[in-house]
Protein backbone atom coordinates (compact mmCIF):
# COMPACT_ATOMS: atom_id res chain seq x y z
CA UNK A 1 0.00 0.00 0.00
CA UNK A 2 1.03 3.64 -0.41
CA UNK A 3 -0.30 7.15 0.22
CA UNK A 4 -1.65 9.11 -2.75
CA UNK A 5 -2.16 12.90 -3.03
CA UNK A 6 -5.59 12.68 -1.43
CA UNK A 7 -4.15 10.75 1.50
CA UNK A 8 -6.09 7.60 0.46
CA UNK A 9 -4.66 4.12 0.67
CA UNK A 10 -4.59 2.17 -2.62
CA UNK A 11 -4.02 -1.58 -2.90
CA UNK A 12 -1.56 -2.96 -5.42
CA UNK A 13 -4.11 -5.62 -6.39
CA UNK A 14 -6.56 -2.87 -7.42
CA UNK A 15 -3.86 -1.42 -9.67
CA UNK A 16 -3.43 -4.82 -11.23
CA UNK A 17 -7.17 -4.86 -12.07
CA UNK A 18 -7.13 -1.30 -13.42
CA UNK A 19 -4.00 -1.86 -15.47
CA UNK A 20 -3.96 -5.58 -16.33
CA UNK A 21 -1.01 -7.07 -18.11
CA UNK A 22 0.33 -10.56 -18.59
CA UNK A 23 3.76 -11.90 -17.87
CA UNK A 24 4.40 -11.96 -21.56
CA UNK A 25 4.06 -8.23 -21.94
CA UNK A 26 7.15 -6.21 -22.66
CA UNK A 27 9.65 -5.24 -20.06
CA UNK A 28 9.25 -1.56 -20.86
CA UNK A 29 5.62 -1.49 -19.65
CA UNK A 30 6.68 -2.91 -16.29
CA UNK A 31 9.41 -0.31 -15.86
CA UNK A 32 6.96 2.43 -16.75
CA UNK A 33 4.54 1.32 -14.06
CA UNK A 34 7.30 1.28 -11.45
CA UNK A 35 8.33 4.82 -12.40
CA UNK A 36 4.75 6.03 -11.99
CA UNK A 37 4.56 4.50 -8.52
CA UNK A 38 7.89 6.10 -7.53
CA UNK A 39 6.76 9.56 -8.69
CA UNK A 40 3.49 9.32 -6.73
CA UNK A 41 5.34 8.29 -3.57
CA UNK A 42 8.00 11.04 -3.92
CA UNK A 43 5.37 13.78 -4.45
CA UNK A 44 3.47 12.68 -1.33
CA UNK A 45 6.64 12.82 0.81
CA UNK A 46 7.64 16.30 -0.43
CA UNK A 47 4.13 17.67 0.16
CA UNK A 48 4.06 16.27 3.71
CA UNK A 49 7.50 17.75 4.43
CA UNK A 50 6.51 21.22 3.20
CA UNK A 51 3.28 21.11 5.19
CA UNK A 52 5.27 20.29 8.33
CA UNK A 53 7.46 23.42 8.03
CA UNK A 54 4.44 25.61 7.22
CA UNK A 55 2.69 24.45 10.35
CA UNK A 56 5.90 25.01 12.32
CA UNK A 57 6.44 28.62 11.32
CA UNK A 58 2.74 29.52 11.60
CA UNK A 59 2.98 29.14 15.37
CA UNK A 60 3.00 32.29 17.46
CA UNK A 61 6.39 33.82 18.38
CA UNK A 62 5.73 33.47 22.10
CA UNK A 63 5.17 29.71 21.79
CA UNK A 64 8.02 27.58 23.13
CA UNK A 65 10.77 26.85 20.63
CA UNK A 66 9.58 29.27 17.91
CA UNK A 67 11.07 32.59 16.76
CA UNK A 68 10.15 34.90 13.93
CA UNK A 69 6.32 34.72 13.69
CA UNK A 70 4.70 35.09 10.26
CA UNK A 71 7.08 37.76 8.89
CA UNK A 72 8.84 36.62 5.70
CA UNK A 73 7.36 33.19 6.25
CA UNK A 74 8.05 31.74 2.80
CA UNK A 75 11.61 33.03 2.72
CA UNK A 76 12.37 31.63 6.16
CA UNK A 77 10.85 28.30 5.21
CA UNK A 78 13.24 28.04 2.28
CA UNK A 79 16.31 29.15 4.24
CA UNK A 80 15.26 27.72 7.61
CA UNK A 81 16.99 30.56 9.40
CA UNK A 82 15.99 32.98 12.12
CA UNK A 83 14.70 36.27 10.79
CA UNK A 84 17.49 38.51 12.12
CA UNK A 85 19.18 40.00 9.07
CA UNK A 86 22.27 39.16 7.06
CA UNK A 87 24.05 37.58 10.01
CA UNK A 88 21.31 34.97 10.49
CA UNK A 89 22.55 31.50 11.40
CA UNK A 90 20.82 28.18 10.66
CA UNK A 91 18.51 26.80 13.28
CA UNK A 92 19.91 23.92 15.28
CA UNK A 93 17.38 21.27 16.22
CA UNK A 94 18.21 19.17 19.24
CA UNK A 95 15.29 16.75 18.88
CA UNK A 96 11.82 16.32 17.36
CA UNK A 97 10.60 19.22 19.52
CA UNK A 98 12.95 21.41 17.48
CA UNK A 99 14.73 23.74 19.89
CA UNK A 100 15.59 27.16 18.42
CA UNK A 101 18.53 27.82 20.74
CA UNK A 102 21.77 28.61 18.98
CA UNK A 103 25.00 27.06 20.04
CA UNK A 104 27.06 29.65 21.93
CA UNK A 105 30.52 28.50 22.85
CA UNK A 106 31.81 30.12 26.01
CA UNK A 107 35.48 31.02 26.05
CA UNK A 108 37.34 29.05 28.66
CA UNK A 109 39.30 31.22 31.08
CA UNK A 110 42.87 30.04 31.30
CA UNK A 111 43.89 28.93 34.77
CA UNK A 112 47.10 30.98 34.88
CA UNK A 113 45.66 34.18 33.39
CA UNK A 114 44.98 37.11 35.73
CA UNK A 115 43.79 40.56 34.66
CA UNK A 116 44.26 39.48 31.04
CA UNK A 117 47.93 38.51 31.41
CA UNK A 118 49.42 35.02 31.38
CA UNK A 119 51.58 34.03 34.34
CA UNK A 120 53.65 31.13 35.60
CA UNK A 121 53.10 29.34 38.91
CA UNK A 122 55.90 28.79 41.44
CA UNK A 123 56.47 28.03 45.11
CA UNK A 124 59.15 28.46 47.76
CA UNK A 125 59.62 25.93 50.55
CA UNK A 126 61.44 26.86 53.77
CA UNK A 127 62.33 24.79 56.81
CA UNK A 128 62.70 26.49 60.19
CA UNK A 129 63.25 23.96 62.93
CA UNK A 130 60.30 21.62 62.77
CA UNK A 131 58.09 24.10 60.93
CA UNK A 132 57.63 24.06 57.16
CA UNK A 133 56.60 27.25 55.37
CA UNK A 134 55.43 27.25 51.76
CA UNK A 135 54.77 30.31 49.59
CA UNK A 136 52.62 29.72 46.49
CA UNK A 137 52.48 32.54 43.95
CA UNK A 138 52.40 33.53 40.27
CA UNK A 139 54.73 35.78 38.30
CA UNK A 140 54.88 37.36 34.85
CA UNK A 141 56.62 35.18 32.28
CA UNK A 142 58.60 38.05 30.78
CA UNK A 143 60.76 40.56 32.63
CA UNK A 144 59.12 43.92 33.17
CA UNK A 145 60.07 47.28 34.65
CA UNK A 146 58.58 48.42 37.96
CA UNK A 147 55.14 49.96 37.58
CA UNK A 148 54.97 53.75 38.10
CA UNK A 149 53.02 55.35 40.97
CA UNK A 150 53.67 52.37 43.27
CA UNK A 151 55.71 52.38 46.48
CA UNK A 152 56.32 48.69 47.22
CA UNK A 153 56.82 46.32 44.28
CA UNK A 154 57.18 42.58 44.96
CA UNK A 155 59.32 40.49 42.62
CA UNK A 156 60.75 36.98 42.52
CA UNK A 157 64.44 36.16 42.02
CA UNK A 158 64.49 32.98 39.93
CA UNK A 159 68.10 32.16 40.79
CA UNK A 160 68.00 32.85 44.54
CA UNK A 161 64.47 31.45 44.88
CA UNK A 162 63.40 34.38 47.02
CA UNK A 163 60.80 37.19 46.97
CA UNK A 164 62.10 40.76 47.26
CA UNK A 165 60.39 44.12 47.77
CA UNK A 166 61.53 47.36 46.16
CA UNK A 167 63.71 48.46 43.28
CA UNK A 168 65.23 45.79 41.02
CA UNK A 169 69.01 46.11 40.78
CA UNK A 170 70.45 46.11 37.23
CA UNK A 171 72.50 42.96 37.95
CA UNK A 172 69.34 41.11 39.10
CA UNK A 173 67.14 42.25 36.23
CA UNK A 174 67.76 39.05 34.21
CA UNK A 175 66.44 36.87 37.03
CA UNK A 176 63.71 39.22 38.32
CA UNK A 177 60.05 38.43 37.65
CA UNK A 178 57.18 40.66 38.83
CA UNK A 179 54.58 38.93 41.00
CA UNK A 180 51.11 38.96 39.44
CA UNK A 181 48.15 36.91 40.61
CA UNK A 182 47.13 35.05 43.80
CA UNK A 183 49.57 34.66 46.68
CA UNK A 184 49.34 32.28 49.63
CA UNK A 185 51.67 31.59 52.53
CA UNK A 186 51.16 28.40 54.53
CA UNK A 187 52.75 27.24 57.77
CA UNK A 188 52.33 23.57 58.54
CA UNK A 189 49.60 23.44 55.89
CA UNK A 190 47.57 26.31 57.40
CA UNK A 191 47.11 29.66 55.63
CA UNK A 192 49.07 32.44 57.32
CA UNK A 193 48.86 35.15 54.64
CA UNK A 194 46.68 35.40 51.54
CA UNK A 195 46.02 38.01 48.86
CA UNK A 196 46.60 38.94 45.24
CA UNK A 197 49.20 40.98 43.37
CA UNK A 198 48.59 43.37 40.49
CA UNK A 199 51.82 43.83 38.49
CA UNK A 200 53.90 43.57 41.67
CA UNK A 201 51.61 45.66 43.91
CA UNK A 202 49.23 44.40 46.57
CA UNK A 203 45.65 44.58 45.36
CA UNK A 204 42.24 43.68 46.73
CA UNK A 205 41.76 42.04 50.12
CA UNK A 206 44.72 40.72 52.10
CA UNK A 207 44.30 38.60 55.22
CA UNK A 208 46.89 37.82 57.88
CA UNK A 209 46.43 35.01 60.38
CA UNK A 210 48.51 33.63 63.24
CA UNK A 211 48.72 30.14 64.67
CA UNK A 212 47.66 29.91 68.30
CA UNK A 213 47.59 26.38 69.60
CA UNK A 214 45.99 24.35 66.85
CA UNK A 215 43.80 27.11 65.38
CA UNK A 216 44.51 30.04 63.05
CA UNK A 217 43.28 33.39 64.37
CA UNK A 218 42.72 36.41 62.12
CA UNK A 219 45.22 39.10 63.08
CA UNK A 220 44.63 41.76 60.41
CA UNK A 221 42.63 42.38 57.26
CA UNK A 222 43.52 45.07 54.73
CA UNK A 223 42.17 46.27 51.40
CA UNK A 224 44.48 47.64 48.73
CA UNK A 225 44.05 49.31 45.36
CA UNK A 226 47.07 48.80 43.09
CA UNK A 227 49.57 49.04 45.93
CA UNK A 228 47.90 51.62 48.17
CA UNK A 229 45.41 51.26 51.03
CA UNK A 230 41.93 51.55 49.57
CA UNK A 231 40.77 54.10 52.15
CA UNK A 232 43.58 56.51 51.21
CA UNK A 233 42.94 60.00 49.82
CA UNK A 234 44.33 60.27 46.28
CA UNK A 235 45.21 63.43 44.34
CA UNK A 236 46.07 63.33 40.62
CA UNK A 237 47.95 65.27 37.97
CA UNK A 238 45.32 64.66 35.26
CA UNK A 239 41.53 64.75 35.00
CA UNK A 240 41.38 61.09 33.94
CA UNK A 241 42.93 60.13 37.29
CA UNK A 242 45.66 57.96 35.82
CA UNK A 243 48.69 59.82 37.23
CA UNK A 244 48.80 59.81 41.03
CA UNK A 245 50.31 62.90 42.62
CA UNK A 246 49.88 62.17 46.32
CA UNK A 247 48.55 59.37 48.52
CA UNK A 248 47.46 60.33 52.03
CA UNK A 249 46.75 57.26 54.20
CA UNK A 250 43.51 57.41 56.16
CA UNK A 251 42.28 54.97 58.77
CA UNK A 252 39.41 55.55 61.18
CA UNK A 253 39.14 59.15 59.94
CA UNK A 254 42.78 60.05 60.77
CA UNK A 255 46.08 59.98 58.95
CA UNK A 256 47.52 56.56 59.69
CA UNK A 257 49.91 54.64 57.48
CA UNK A 258 52.42 55.29 54.72
CA UNK A 259 52.37 58.59 52.84
CA UNK A 260 53.61 58.76 49.22
CA UNK A 261 54.30 61.52 46.74
CA UNK A 262 55.08 60.99 43.03
CA UNK A 263 56.28 62.97 40.04
CA UNK A 264 54.14 63.31 36.90
CA UNK A 265 56.00 60.34 35.32
CA UNK A 266 55.40 58.06 38.31
CA UNK A 267 58.72 58.27 40.15
CA UNK A 268 58.66 58.27 43.94
CA UNK A 269 59.54 61.72 45.35
CA UNK A 270 58.77 61.32 49.03
CA UNK A 271 57.60 58.72 51.54
CA UNK A 272 57.01 58.52 55.26
CA UNK A 273 54.63 57.32 57.95
CA UNK A 274 51.77 58.90 59.88
CA UNK A 275 50.41 57.96 63.30
CA UNK A 276 47.27 59.75 64.38
CA UNK A 277 48.00 62.71 62.08
CA UNK A 278 51.61 62.96 63.33
CA UNK A 279 54.74 62.27 61.24
CA UNK A 280 56.82 59.50 62.82
CA UNK A 281 60.01 57.64 62.01
CA UNK A 282 62.16 58.28 58.93
CA UNK A 283 60.88 60.40 56.02
CA UNK A 284 62.79 60.14 52.76
CA UNK A 285 62.93 62.44 49.72
CA UNK A 286 64.16 61.13 46.33
CA UNK A 287 65.46 62.63 43.13
CA UNK A 288 63.12 62.41 40.15
CA UNK A 289 64.40 59.19 38.57
CA UNK A 290 63.37 55.53 38.57
CA UNK A 291 66.41 54.48 40.64
CA UNK A 292 65.12 56.12 43.82
CA UNK A 293 68.33 57.93 44.68
CA UNK A 294 68.02 59.47 48.12
CA UNK A 295 68.02 63.26 48.19
CA UNK A 296 67.69 63.59 51.95
CA UNK A 297 66.37 61.66 54.93
CA UNK A 298 64.73 63.23 57.97
CA UNK A 299 64.19 61.77 61.41
CA UNK A 300 60.89 62.47 63.19
CA UNK A 301 59.74 61.33 66.62
CA UNK A 302 59.45 57.57 67.10
CA UNK A 303 55.85 57.60 68.37
CA UNK A 304 52.93 59.97 67.91
CA UNK A 305 52.68 60.87 71.61
CA UNK A 306 56.34 61.91 71.98
CA UNK A 307 56.42 65.63 72.81
CA UNK A 308 58.93 68.46 72.28
CA UNK A 309 60.76 66.62 69.49
CA UNK A 310 62.50 68.56 66.74
CA UNK A 311 63.10 66.73 63.44
CA UNK A 312 66.64 66.65 62.06
CA UNK A 313 68.46 65.54 58.91
CA UNK A 314 70.07 62.12 58.92
CA UNK A 315 71.71 62.26 55.49
CA UNK A 316 71.73 64.46 52.39
CA UNK A 317 73.16 63.63 48.94
CA UNK A 318 73.61 65.46 45.66
CA UNK A 319 72.23 64.21 42.31
CA UNK A 320 75.35 62.14 41.66
CA UNK A 321 74.95 60.31 44.96
CA UNK A 322 77.78 62.10 46.78
CA UNK A 323 77.18 62.61 50.49
CA UNK A 324 76.73 66.27 51.35
CA UNK A 325 75.76 65.83 54.99
CA UNK A 326 75.85 62.80 57.30
CA UNK A 327 74.76 63.32 60.89
CA UNK A 328 76.45 60.15 62.15
CA UNK A 329 79.79 61.35 60.74
CA UNK A 330 79.28 64.91 61.99
CA UNK A 331 78.56 63.76 65.55
CA UNK A 332 82.03 62.20 65.70
CA UNK A 333 83.66 65.56 64.98
CA UNK A 334 84.39 68.31 67.40
CA UNK A 335 81.52 70.81 67.84
CA UNK A 336 83.55 73.55 66.19
CA UNK A 337 84.21 71.41 63.07
CA UNK A 338 80.67 70.13 62.56
CA UNK A 339 78.54 71.21 59.60
CA UNK A 340 75.22 72.88 60.44
CA UNK A 341 72.08 70.80 60.22
CA UNK A 342 70.52 71.53 56.78
CA UNK A 343 66.99 70.74 57.97
CA UNK A 344 66.03 74.40 58.27
CA UNK A 345 67.04 75.05 54.64
CA UNK A 346 64.03 73.08 53.32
Amino acid sequence: MFLNKKSEYVNFRQLAIIMPFSRAQSKSRRIGLLLILALILFSNVQEAKAQFWKNWFKKKPEEKGVLGGKDNLEERIRSRTLDDGEDAKPLIFGDSAASDKREVRKKKIKKRMFYGVMTKKAFIKKLSGRKTTIEIFYFLKKGQDIQPFVKDVYWYHRLKKKIFVGVINPKDKIFARILHGPYKKLTEGKVEEEGIFYFGAKHGRWMYEKLQGEEMILVEKEKYYKGHPKESIFSYFDEDKTKIKEVVPVKNGERNGVYCKFSDVGNMLSEGKYEYNVKVGKWTDYYDNNKRKIKRQLQYQKTWDEKDFKPYTLVQNDEKGKVVYDKAAEDKKKPADRKPDPTLEF
